[in-house]
C-alpha cells in the first residue's frame, strides 16, 4: 500500500514501512487498554511522565534545522508549569520572582536569564541549557528570517579571496 492510498484511519509507524488501521477492533481494544492503564498511574508519576514528554519536545524542536514555526521558550514553560497543576503565580512566588516578571517570560517580553535556567533545570531536570539554546536558536531564526541576505555574503572563500 503506497502513502497515497492511506485512508483517515491508517497511521504510518515506525520507520514508515507499515501502517496501523485505527478503526480496527484490535487498535480500538490497545486504545481502551492503554487508556486504562495510563489512570492508574500515580499522579506525582504523571506528572513527572508529562514533564519529560516536554522535555523530549524541547530537544525534538531544537533538533530540527528548519520548523515550520518557532516555538518561544515561554510557551515550553508554560506547558512545563501547567503539568504541575499549580498557578504560575504560585511557581513565581517559589522562584523568587515576581509574578510579572515570570509573566514577561513566558510572553516572550524577557528572556529566560541564567539564574532562571539554573531553576527549571533543577525543578525539571532538564539541563539549563536546553532552556537557553531554544532561546538562541529562536532569535537565530528570527534574525534571518529578517536579514538573511546581509548575512549570506560572508563566505570563506570570499575572506581567502579564491
Amino acid at each position: 500500500m503506497s502513502k497515497q492510498e492511506l485512508t483517515e484511519f491508517d497511521v504510518i509507524v515506525g520507520f514508515g514501512h507499515t501502517h496501523v488501521n485505527q478503526n480496527t477492533a484490535e487498535f480500538k481494544a490497545l486504545k481502551a487498554a492503554i487508556i486504562k492503564a495510563s489512570k492508574e498511574i500515580p499522579e506525582p508519576q504523571r506528572i513527572r511522565n508529562h514533564l519529560y514528554s516536554q522535555k523530549l519536545k524541547m530537544e525534538s524542536y531544537l533538533a530540527k534545522e528548519n520548523p515550520p514555526e518557532i516555538i518561544p521558550v515561554g510557551t515550553f514553560l508554560k506547558r512545563f508549569i501547567e503539568a504541575l497543576n499549580i498557578t504560575k503565580t504560585a511557581f513565581a512566588a517559589y522562584l523568587g520572582y515576581k509574578d510579572s516578571n515570570l509573566s514577561a517570560v513566558m510572553n516572550g517580553k524577557r528572556k529566560i536569564n541564567l539564574d532562571l535556567a539554573l531553576k527549571l533545570g533543577s525543578i525539571f531536570c532538564v539541563d539549563p541549557a536546553l532552556w537557553l539554546q531554544v532561546q538562541s536558536k529562536n532569535e537565530l531564526l528570527a534574525i534571518l528570517a529578517e536579514d538573511k541576505e546581509k548575512y549570506a555574503k560572508y563566505q570563506l572563500a570570499d575572506l581567502l579571496g579564491e
